[in-house]
């Protein structure tokens, strides 16, 4: 194993049981250490705050709570520099400035925390772009890999050239969210398409300054309404908020064989997702793929290969993150809180200290 001076102890966001924000504390634990010649220890300079993360931390979703063993640290996504590395990582050196995703979100190995282990075989990662702050790194894993996954690998969209081609229709539900600020960027600077933004007024400005070619305020106007006389003119809805609701304005207007692509599911946006709704998402899903004349597809899983092609577009600034609030890591509690509020612009970044 070959390794820099880690520290024995660092400080983390440890979760000791479901609840509120308040029961992430902020305390010093042991540091990882190596247990596989697969693995790196990154200190953590940034890592992202994930909607995802304040559900596990809520016990929201109770189905799969028992895969998380406390106490834990959460987080997927992070950037920082490597620290160690176990012999068999060749790809990577000591000191690099590297980001990317832990893969599995009820490790109890998270990312809030100043250090972090990495399988370099198993999770994503990559060596950050000078071009590219480690903020703005933090924030891509979870949000810029669902925006990626639901435009292009699930919605089937044409990217570059072949796009230019076409005249591609996008509506994008949650535009100014995380994962929503990301796809209009895509949508309009890979896939060449018109992007109708959905999403409050007050971001409107910011929308447009992404990408959005029309801005439809969800608090003033019924967009399906506004849109009515476009019928069947859309070839990808991707929603960002999840629900009934959205589907059922929007599913008339896309064309037919077109695709509805939902992040979040037929749950809304915060709701529990117990067993009773866990077993209504599967049927309604189920329902939608096996009867609709549009396409209706649940992002199960993210085009985690594709990561690298994604940061090329950061890197000609085509696609850049969108960084609403950053919090200290002591201050994760107040993080949280924001991810639960849902009225987060862009991504929620937490610092680490040094």
């Amino acid at each position: 194993m070959s390794e820099s001076s880690v520290p024995s102890m660092m400080y983390s966001l440890q979760l000791n049981e479901f609840g509120p924000p308040s029961n992430l504390k902020y305390v010093e634990v042991k540091s990882p250490q190596l247990c596989s010649p697969y693995q790196v220890i990154v200190k953590v300079i940034a890592a992202g705050v994930n909607p995802v993360e304040y559900k596990i931390r809520s016990g929201k979703f109770p189905l799969v709570n028992v895969l998380l063993k406390f106490p834990a640290v959460l987080g997927t996504d992070f950037s920082g520099v490597i620290f160690a590395k176990g012999n068999n990582v060749t790809e990577f050196e000591i000191g690099d400035e590297v980001f990317g995703k832990i893969k599995n979100i009820y490790s109890g190995l998270g990312t809030y925390a100043q250090f972090v282990l990495v399988n370099v075989k198993n999770d994503a990662i990559l060596k950050k772009p000078a071009s590219i702050t480690h903020q703005e790194a933090a924030g891509i894993g979870m949000a810029g890999l669902a925006a990626w996954s639901g435009l292009i690998s699930y919605g089937d969209l044409k990217i570059d050239e072949e796009a230019k081609k076409l005249q591609q229709k996008v509506i994008i539900i949650g535009a100014s969210g995380g994962v929503g600020t990301f796809a209009v960027q895509i949508a309009k600077n890979i896939n060449n398409a018109h992007v109708t933004a959905i999403c409050s007024g007050k971001n409107a400005e910011l929308v447009i300054k992404l990408g959005a070619d029309r801005v439809i305020d969800y608090t003033k106007e019924d967009f399906g309404e506004v849109l009515k006389e476009e019928r069947e003119s859309f070839d990808l809805v991707f929603d960002c908020i999840g629900g009934d609701e959205y589907y059922t304005k929007s599913i008339s207007l896309l064309r037919i064989k077109g695709n509805f692509i939902t992040s979040v599911g037929p749950n809304a946006y915060g709701s529990d997702t117990g067993t009773v709704d866990v077993m209504k998402v599967i049927a309604v899903t189920l329902g939608r793929k096996l009867f609709g004349v549009r396409n209706y597809k649940f992002i199960s899983d993210l085009a985690v290969r594709d990561l690298p092609k994604f940061v090329t577009y950061m890197e000609k600034r085509q696609i850049a993150t969108v960084i609403g609030h950053e919090f200290d890591l002591k201050d994760g509690v107040k993080a949280h809180e924001m991810s639960e509020s849902h009225r987060v612009v862009g991504k929620i970044i937490l610092n680490c200290p040094n």
